[in-house]
Parts: C-alpha cells; structure tokens; sequence
C-alpha cells in the first residue's frame, strides 16, 4: 500500500531507471562498446607510462566520471547516493597532487541541482519547500550573498566562500526532494553505515599495523600536520580522511546513531551488525583521539534517551552509560588489550577541560575576538579568517586568528547577529525533529527520527569546541538528516493512509 501511495513519485524514477538498463542492454550487445573499451584502456597504458599515475587517475576520472554525472543528473537517487559515496574518499586528494577533487564535488552537485531544475520543469512544478527547516535555510543562504556588501569583507574571498556554502546546501533541497520511499530511507542510512565501517576497519589497520610509509610521509612533510597526528608518542589514525578530527566524530556520531537504533524494531542479525559496528566506530573514535568525538557520545545518547523516554531505550542508555562512567570517573589504568592507559587519559581529559591545555588557549583566543564580536553585528566577512583569509588578505589582523570553534568562525565572520540565526538555524531543526517525533505513528520510522535527533544534537555539541561541520561528509550527512526530519514525517502519513484505506 505505500509504494501505491508513492507512486506519484516513484513512477519518474523507476521508469528512468528501467530506461537506463534497457540503454545498458543494448550498449553491451553492439560489439562497438568492445572496441571503446580497448581504445580506452591503450590510452590509459600510454598516459601512464608517459605521464604518470597522476593522469592515468585523471584520464580514468574523465572516462568513467562524466557518465557517472551525467547519470546523477538524470537520477537524483543514484546522485545522492554517488556524492556520499565520492565524499568520503576526498582524502585521497593527498596523493593526488594537482587534482581538485573538491571541485569535482562541487561539479557532481551542479549536475545534480540542473537535472532537479529540469524535473521541476518537466512537472510544471515550480513550488518551494515550504516547511520550516528549509525556511530557516533561504533565511541562512541569502544572509550570507548579503555579506557581499559588507564594507570589510573581500570580494574575491566571498566569491570562493560562498560556493562551499550555497551550493552545498542545495544538497538538502535535492535529499529532499528525491526521498519518496522508505526504501530509499533504508538505503541512504545503510550506505551511510557501510562506508563508516569501512573507514573504521581502515583507522583500525592503521593502529595496530601502523600507517604505510606514504602516509607517514605525508604527515611528516607539514609541521602542523606533524604535531597534530603525532600525539603522546604515537600516531592517531586518520584512516582515509583528511585528518584525525574529521575521523573521530564521523566514527562518534555514527557509532552513536547504530547504538540509538537498537531498541528499534529490527531483524536479529541487523541488530547484531548495529551492535558489533558501533562497539567498532567506537573503538576507532578512540585511537583517532579526539577529545570532541568522546564527548558526543554520551550528550547524544542523553538527548535520545529524553526525547524517546522509553523504557527499553532507558535501560540500553542507562547500562552504556554506567560503562562508560565506570571507565571515566575511575582509577582504572588499562582496559584490556584495547584501551591503554594513554587512551584512557586523553579520554578523561574531555571530561576535564580545565586540564586541557588546548581548551585552555581556545578559552584565551575566544576572550580575545570577544570585544570585536561584540563591536561589528555584521561581521568582518566569509573567509575573513583561517586559510582563506591567509591566501588573500595575509596582512590582516585576523588573517592568524584560529577560531576553533563553528560558533565562533561565524561570530567573527558573519557577525553576533549572524550567529543568532546560525543558532536559531539548529533550535528549528531540533525543535521540528521533536514536534514530528510526538506526531509520528510508524515505530519504524520513530526510531530512525529518534536516533537521527541524538546525532545532530551531538554535532550541534560538537560544534562549539571545533569546527565540526565544515568537513565532507559530515557536512552532506548532516544536510540529509535535516531532510529525513521533514520527509520521515510524510512517508508516516502515507503510511497512516494506506492502513487505513
């Protein structure tokens, strides 16, 4: 009954999908693709061996990506899923010097966003999202082409800043659009899932076969890079991220999200995949040492546990928590062959900032620029500070400032009165979460929305001593659950509907 009731929607997917593979059956029986294929891969063998791997990638990217773009256009689900996908691997861009992989992001998204357009025009369809989180977004994105006009900001820097803000954002409107079925809930959470995994069991090889001589020799080539990784007399793990941070809250939410999802109404051998992949995020979490991601665990699991208030989900919480308290507030040296003593210091220290030296030069830094947030509603601009900032306006006096914080970057750069909507941005999104939650029936959907609540709750936390949501693909991860929070909502009516019909 609810793919009936979604077949409005689906048909143009499922009929363009089925077009597709008819094109792809036909492709594949005409001895020309054959040809091709052999022209390619000559190419590819002479590109290598006069120019390197470098264009062999680049030639590989041209002949395998532009179809594939080409395609997400057409089909915004497979884009979704392929742009998830493509973020996780921008790490990469570390052995490939020379190669944007950014702005291949950027031109995957485009693609996106035009073949959205032309299906809105195909449709006659030329409505906005009307909901409140997508209100609060034009709210966020118009403020920020405002700043154009901003006496001290710099043209050019606004013009490289903003196309990381705007056109990123259309990758909600797109989520939203395009999510018309529980199954493709199912599939976008459990890509999700799997691609954390994977990079998990990666940081994991990392920390108990130590980094290859490739990555070691990244990490040393950049002073800055070195101090970071290398900590306590060890490396973190980074996996194939771009750093240590990115890695441990990815692996601090998701592990998370699997835990929030077990008292849900799943099969036993999904339960046990949730619960054998979160114990090992969290693991991972921990080697990458970051002092945020041990923080997010347990304000994410309270937040679920008080927006659920369920007895199951109370007793999975309670027990977790008197776990990790145990491990935390005591005196206990070592945790099998898993967590050694240096783990579990750098962990007590999150729950200890004032021993912290880096909280403390950030609770320096952040009395510093107090006065000047204060003093400049507006701001100093996008990209007024950090390496935007040093690439185009080195001279400035905020060209060295750090902010260290997502909430303070947009302090100074957008303004107190920037920030009040950047906050206001998160009660909406929090706010609408909840209001659904009470008025959803499904139990299956409950608790995807339930869980999902407890990792943005997390994220908002952790946006506050780093900058958390900057970073691909916790940016695109983000901007899905804030799409999920309204469609989960209507996929629960129409599936209301249909019992009732």
């Amino acid at each position: 009954m609810l793919d009936l009731a979604n077949d409005k929607h689906t048909s143009v997917y499922e009929s363009g999908t089925s077009r597709f593979q008819q094109h792809v059956k036909r492709i594949f029986k005409s001895p020309l693709i054959y040809i091709i294929l052999l022209l390619v891969s000559v190419g590819l063998a002479f590109g290598v061996s006069n120019f390197g791997l470098v264009f062999g990638f680049a030639f590989l990217a041209v002949v395998i990506g532009a179809p594939m773009v080409i395609y997400a256009m057409v089909n915004l689900k497979f884009g979704i899923l392929f742009l998830l996908v493509f973020s996780y691997f921008l790490g990469f861009a570390r052995f490939l010097n020379g190669i944007p992989l950014g702005v291949a992001m950027d031109v995957i998204l485009s693609a996106m966003l035009v073949g959205l357009l032309v299906e809105k025009w195909k449709r006659n369809d030329y409505s906005v999202a009307t909901n409140a989180i997508s209100f609060i977004v034009w709210v966020w994105i118009i403020y920020n082409f405002l700043q154009f006009f901003n006496p001290m900001a710099s043209r050019q820097v606004w013009i490289y800043v903003i196309r990381g803000i705007a056109l990123l954002m259309m990758y909600y409107f797109i989520v939203l659009h395009a999510t018309d079925s529980v199954k493709f809930v199912k599939t976008i959470i459990n890509f999700w899932l799997v691609l954390t995994l994977i990079g998990a069991f990666y940081g994991l090889v990392q920390e108990f076969a130590g980094l290859t001589q490739a990555e070691k020799a990244w990490v040393a080539r950049d002073e800055f890079r070195f101090n970071l990784i290398f900590n306590w007399g060890r490396y973190r793990i980074f996996s194939f991220f771009t750093d240590p941070t990115v890695f441990g809250i990815l692996m601090a939410y998701t592990g998370l999200f699997c835990i929030a999802l077990l008292p849900g109404p799943f099969k036993l051998w999904y339960k046990i995949f949730l619960g054998v992949s979160a114990i090992i995020m969290l693991l991972a979490m921990v080697y990458a040492g970051t002092r945020t991601a041990y923080a997010m665990v347990p304000a994410g699991l309270l937040f679920f546990a008080l927006v659920t208030l369920q007895k199951r989900t109370l007793i999975i919480c309670g027990v977790i928590g008197a776990i990790g308290a145990s491990i935390i507030f005591s005196d206990i040296r070592s945790v099998g062959p898993f967590l050694s003593t240096s783990n579990l210091e750098r962990i007590r220290s999150a729950f200890n900032p004032s021993e912290d030296p880096s909280f403390n030069v950030r609770e320096k830094s952040q009395a510093f620029i107090k006065p000047f947030i204060q003093s400049h509603p507006f701001g100093a601009g996008l990209g007024s500070i950090g390496i935007w900032s040093a690439r185009f306006t080195p001279n400035s006096p905020l060209a060295d400032f750090a902010p260290d914080s997502g909430y303070v970057r947009v302090a100074v750069e957008l303004g107190w009165f920037g920030l009040v909507i950047y906050c206001l941005f998160f009660v909406i999104i929090l706010a609408v979460g909840i209001r659904n939650y009470y008025r959803m029936q499904d139990p299956l959907l409950k608790t995807y929305l339930a869980a999902i609540l407890g990792v943005v709750f997390s994220i908002v936390i952790a946006n506050y001593p780093q900058e958390a949501l900057i970073q691909a693909p916790t940016i695109l991860i983000f901007y899905i659950m804030m799409a999920l929070i309204i469609q989960l909502k209507k996929l629960d009516e129409k599936t209301n509907k249909t019992k009732v019909i």
